[in-house]
């Protein structure tokens, strides 16, 4: 067991800060009067996040320097699409540059790394049953294999006692936010009005697909969970997540939003049982259909509704 980082208020680093989960997550933090430290390497207009290239060692050791930062969440990344398009480059910033903010964070004593991690790490073909954390990790494209390695140092850097490691894999992610062209409708199916441009959603997987969903608001609050529980009881949990047929999906949001949902043809991927993240921390998730009929975030309430 890793026992509690001890600082009762840390300076939290969130690398990723301007991507959909990492500003969902800063957010949420600091509406808990959390000190955060928000950097990226594209910050767009954001004032609070700051300009870090993960592949500049000397940039990666200075942000340390200068700042005493006690929990790194660490969920920059390139995705799975521009990761196929450019994999060396690619693996510069989710291999090495994610190594390198892990020496960092040892060097610096810091007490806690969560790490974003991926269902992709079970491979991309579907499954007939979740896959819990017991199951072989066996990524078969470089995305999930990338995220499997720093999972694998990440491991064997907590297991020496070196810092706290926590892995995330997590589920397929909707909500607002998502910036990738491929995915967009990620975000579409939540939007409350559809551009004169853009009169239809389409969700590129068959009708009877079966897709592991999260709304990106869960997902940040079972990271903070992660950097601030008192001890961690395992290195790498799957994120609860919903089973949708992509075709029951379709029916709901066209309903709901008023809007033409197409399907296409792709597989759903691997599926994801995260029940011991819920067993462990006494997290309850908030139903996908809560979030599509209210179209905000149903748990905003002061309150950050853990169970626990």
């Amino acid at each position: 067991m890793v026992q509690d980082p001890g600082l009762a208020q840390p300076l939290i680093l969130v690398t990723g800060a301007s991507g959909q989960i990492g500003a969902s997550l800063c957010a949420r933090l600091r509406g808990a009067g959390r000190e955060v430290l928000a950097v990226d390497a594209r910050p767009y207009s954001d004032a609070t996040v700051q300009i870090c290239d993960l592949r500049q060692d000397d940039v990666v050791r200075q942000l340390f320097e200068r700042h005493a930062i006690r929990t790194v969440v660490h969920l920059a990344a390139v995705l799975p699409t521009a990761f196929r398009a450019d994999p060396v480059s690619a693996a510069a910033v989710n291999v090495t540059g994610s190594l390198s903010v892990l020496r960092e964070a040892i060097a610096h004593g810091v007490a806690r790394f969560v790490f974003g991690s991926s269902m992709g790490v079970y491979g991309s073909a579907d499954t007939s049953r979740a896959l819990n954390e017991g199951d072989p990790a066996a990524p078969d494209e470089p995305y999930g294999a990338a995220k499997r390695t720093v999972e694998l140092v990440g491991e064997g850097v907590a297991a020496a006692g070196a810092l706290g490691f926590a892995s995330l894999r997590i589920a397929r992610v909707v909500g607002p936010g998502a910036t990738s062209t491929a995915s967009s409708w990620r975000s579409q199916i939540l939007e409350t009005a559809m551009s004169p441009d853009h009169p239809a959603i389409s969700i590129p997987f068959a009708p009877t697909a079966r897709l592991c969903l999260t709304h990106v608001d869960e997902v940040a609050r079972m990271l903070m969970l992660l950097a601030e529980a008192p001890e961690l009881r395992r290195a790498v949990y799957n994120s609860p997540a919903e089973v949708w047929e992509t075709r029951d999906l379709a029916r709901l949001v066209a309903g709901t939003r008023q809007v033409r949902v197409l399907t296409g043809d792709g597989n759903g991927g691997p599926l994801c049982d995260g029940a011991l993240f819920c067993q462990d921390f006494g997290f309850q998730l908030t139903p996908l259909a809560d979030y599509l009929s209210t179209g905000r975030d149903p748990t905003d309430t002061h309150s950050l509704r853990s169970t626990r």
